[in-house]
């Protein structure tokens, strides 16, 4: 067993329930909760509930101050508002849990997995438990103490406006976390995984991402000053309204300029219309990935199998452009236009495509000369009022992705994968939904 999520040694002096106490103590904190005669609030401070399992259980606004729920069971548990003051939740599994304004100061969470909880508002900041004169441990924050995330998982989770201050957040997986205005000054992120997380607008004022990725994250009128950025992978990211100038960006992978590639524009396209014509033996496959092409226009261009990973496309022009089998995937395609554009078997996976006019696009699956049928992969892309009317997406891979708000009027979506999509206010009149999975997709309105 990794020694570091053994239950800590801090001379506290834990209460030991048996299971009929712990289930009358919920019981009875239910009826408080629910205003009921005979309630009363849970007072589990510096109580041993390692290893049990509370999977479900409604715990908001209970005292944990202190506890120890090493190893527990809390999926989908409710604490919402509850005193998690630093209690000990290593290993704990708290996936789909609630945990909305719980004050979680000093708390340890190393390796504890939390996909998909929601954290909204819940204050991760610095604290420390310290001895009273009478012997009895208080919660204090003269002495900080860091709220440690190390190792722990939030992927999907919701830490929106949370306040993580000096948290110890090494090496956690944060992929695709809500973090909405979060303050995390101070913070130490090194080597986390926050690719396709929401940043916007949060503090990260003297944060440590060294090594941290940061592919397609949202960091729009996000704050960068002093933060350290040294080695962390930036390609893809949302950067709107952000001063990187007091940034530390040693290292760091960033889009290139036109500037910055080896030749020009019109040569690279040229050469790889050559390497389309004689299929690879002479010619060059154009590489334009994280490049920013930001307003280019690269109409009726055949950019067929072209790598254009990470690039900025955002408000180019694509009307009618060959994009067959070409690598888009964390690509931002913001207020693009792409009407009429061949998109068979493309990889857009990822892509941010919001406000982008697709109307009439072509992709179906591609078919190769061994029959296989390539579908377009638009996996976890964005698409929040982008404009897909009358465009073919038979058998198209849409699954996780955001159409709030997406036109999808006479759109072929048949036989077309949709799983867990966001579909909120998704326009689908006269939609061809001919088989389409839609299970999970959440707001459906058909």
């Amino acid at each position: 067993m990794d020694r570091s999520l053994m239950p800590k040694s801090l001379g506290l002096d834990y209460t030991k329930c048996s299971p009929n106490e712990i289930d009358q103590i919920i019981k009875l904190h239910g009826r408080h909760i629910n205003q009921q005669r005979g309630g009363r609030r849970a007072q589990l401070k510096f109580h041993d509930l390692s290893n049990l399992d509370l999977n479900g259980v409604d715990l908001s606004w209970a005292d944990l101050t202190g506890a120890s729920l090493y190893n527990s069971k809390l999926e989908k548990c409710n604490l919402d508002g509850a005193c998690l003051f630093g209690a000990d939740l290593r290993g704990a599994n708290l996936e789909g849990a609630t945990l909305k304004r719980a004050d979680l100061r000093g708390a340890a969470l190393r390796g504890a997995n939390l996909p998909k909880a929601n954290l909204f508002e819940a204050d991760l900041r610095d604290g420390f438990l310290v001895r009273s004169k009478d012997g009895s441990w208080q919660a204090d924050t003269a002495e900080a103490s860091h709220a440690e995330l190390s190792d722990a998982t939030l992927t999907g989770s919701d830490l929106s406006r949370a306040k993580l201050s000096n948290a110890f957040i090494v090496q956690t997986d944060l992929r695709d976390t809500n973090l909405r205005g979060s303050i995390f000054v101070k913070a130490d992120l090194r080597h986390s995984d926050l690719t396709g997380c929401n940043l916007t607008g949060a503090d990260l004022s003297d944060a440590n991402l060294e090594g941290a990725t940061l592919e397609g994250a949202i960091l729009t009128g996000a704050l960068l000053r002093h933060t350290n950025l040294t080695n962390a992978r930036l390609v893809g990211a949302l950067l709107d309204s952000v001063d990187l100038s007091l940034a530390m960006l040693k290292g760091a992978e960033v889009a290139r300029n036109l500037d910055d590639l080896d030749s020009d524009l019109a040569r690279i396209l040229r050469a790889h219309k050559v390497w389309i014509l004689n299929h690879g033996r002479s010619g060059k496959r154009a590489d334009l990935s994280a490049c920013d092409l930001s307003g280019a226009d690269l109409s009726g261009v055949n950019l067929s199998a072209a790598l254009l990973h990470h690039a900025i496309l955002k408000g180019a022009n694509l009307a009618k452009t060959t994009l067959a089998m070409a690598d888009l995937s964390f690509a931002d395609l913001r207020e693009a236009t792409l009407q009429s554009a061949d998109l068979r078997g493309a990889c857009l996976e990822r892509a941010t495509l919001n406000g982008a006019d697709l109307t009439n696009v072509a992709g179906m699956p591609m078919e190769l000369q061994n029959g296989y049928k390539w579908p377009l992969n638009m996996v976890q892309a964005r698409l929040l009022q982008t404009v897909l009317n009358g465009a073919d997406l038979t058998e198209s891979k849409l699954t996780r992705t955001d159409c709030t708000q997406a036109d999808l009027r006479g759109c072929n979506l048949s036989h077309a994968d949709l799983c867990d999509a966001m579909m909120t206010a998704a326009d689908l009149r006269g939609a061809d939904t001919t088989e389409t999975d839609f299970r999970g997709a959440k707001n459906l309105k058909l």
